[in-house]
């Protein structure tokens, strides 16, 4: 059976804390959004370095959109 999306990147999360790694990052910094013809496009910041890899292939971006409220309240609970 294939693993889920989330599966492997807690596993790859996990792998970073423990190696000192940066397989996968995240960057809560949204810039613009506009509609386009297709349906939107939404412009997020990085570091230099993400970009680095994505020209380099050696990381893909995955744009994961949480509702707040929620992530807030399960954040909070321990």
């Amino acid at each position: 059976m294939q693993k889920r999306l989330f599966q492997i990147l807690d596993e790859m999360n996990q792998s970073d804390i423990a190696n000192g790694t940066r397989m996968v990052s995240i960057s809560p910094n949204f810039i613009s959004g506009d509609k386009v013809k297709q349906g939107a496009k939404i412009c997020m910041g990085t570091d230099e370095a993400a970009l680095m890899e994505l020209f380099t292939h050696k990381s893909i971006p995955l744009l994961i959109i949480v509702n707040s409220e929620e992530y807030n309240r399960l954040k909070d609970t321990e």
